[in-house]
């Protein structure tokens, strides 16, 4: 079992927020719709089970579930009955029309089956278009009683605004750098924490997850590809096939990481401030010769190539990286004879 895996909510950057949901439960105030939302890899969907878990807990401790309750039990097996989860068919679909006419609208009009609540949890809401959303209002109107709908989004703007104005918004935060980079050492011994937060924004569950999946030997293979594209001559398609082993999609996502970082470097002059320090002697060598426009157009191309990646437009991947590799090479010749 993965460390990230195994984690349990509250986090300790989540426990002010916890508290306040708790009072609510225990007051019987909570709002029958929550919208948790923030960054990408904070832990939003831990404490959504928590939430769950504990509003169809029949004798929570302390205001959190037991655990050893029949409905703790139900909710462990992955098996209760008054506990809906509203996901897309598969990663990075959106939700279906269908999901929310036939699924959650019966399930929030009826009473719970075996608890004494229900609880509904839609994750991602941005993956739900207008129409979608659109007929997930009156279920956020007209629940039965004790009957919970709980929305998770990294991006909240992207949901409607009748739809957010219909929730309880918990905004959820990461926590400071220093608390950051101290828990995830904390947790999983990690002694490039700082770097490993660089990469992921500040998000503790993101860096695990990055380090969970053979940590940043992808995101080095690609600094240096980058720093010897740059050179002249470079021949690019050898370059490319050194990289032949990592997914295009992640491939693509070092080099925007890399390219955003270089971008702060270039834009302070100094390699004092970059996000991911284990890069600043790459962007010693790439000061000089890098403009910040050159970085700024290839970090777009990074970008577009991405999109393409991810779409059904299924490009061929050696032609697209010696494309983006190409254009980044010749950038920089030109400022170097210019």
């Amino acid at each position: 079992m993965s460390v990230a895996s195994a984690l349990a909510a509250p986090l300790p950057w989540q426990r002010e927020d916890w508290t306040r949901l708790g009072a609510r439960i225990a007051g019987g105030q909570l709002h029958h719709a929550m919208l948790l939302s923030g960054p990408a890899g904070i832990g939003k969907r831990l404490l959504a089970e928590l939430l769950a878990r504990t509003l169809l807990c029949r004798a929570p401790v302390a205001g959190t579930a037991c655990g050893r309750c029949r409905d703790c039990e139900l909710f462990a097996a992955g098996s209760h009955p008054d506990l809906l989860r509203v996901l897309p068919e598969e990663p990075g679909r959106q939700i279906r029309i269908e999901q929310i006419r036939s699924g959650l609208t019966g399930f929030v009009m009826h009473t719970a089956s075996v608890a004494h609540a229900k609880v509904a949890i839609i994750d991602p809401a941005d993956a739900m278009n207008t129409h979608t959303a659109n007929c997930l209002l009156k279920s956020l109107e007209e629940p039965a009683p004790r009957t919970h709908i709980v929305l998770i989004s990294d991006a909240p703007a992207r949901l409607l605004p009748t739809v957010r104005s219909r929730c309880l918004q918990v905004r959820l935060r990461p926590p400071p750098p220093d608390d950051a980079v101290r828990w995830l050492r904390e947790t999983s011994g990690a002694d490039d924490a700082p770097d490993l937060l660089g990469v992921a924004a500040g998000a503790p569950l993101g860096a695990l997850r990055v380090r969970e999946r053979a940590g940043l030997g992808g995101f080095d293979r690609v600094a240096d590809v980058m720093r010897r594209a740059t050179r002249a001559p470079a021949w690019i398609p050898p370059l490319v096939a050194e990289c032949a082993e990592l997914d295009l999609v992640e491939l693509l996502d070092w080099m925007f990481l890399f390219l955003l970082d270089l971008g702060g470097v270039l834009a302070r002059g100094d390699v004092a401030g970059a996000r991911i320090q284990r890069a600043a002697p790459v962007y010693t060598e790439l000061l000089p010769v890098v403009s910040a426009a050159h970085a700024a157009r290839s970090l777009r191309r990074v970008t577009e190539a991405r999109r393409d990646a991810t779409s059904t437009a299924n490009p061929n991947r050696s032609l697209l990286l010696e494309a983006l590799l190409l254009d980044w090479h010749e950038g920089v010749a030109a400022r170097r004879t210019a």
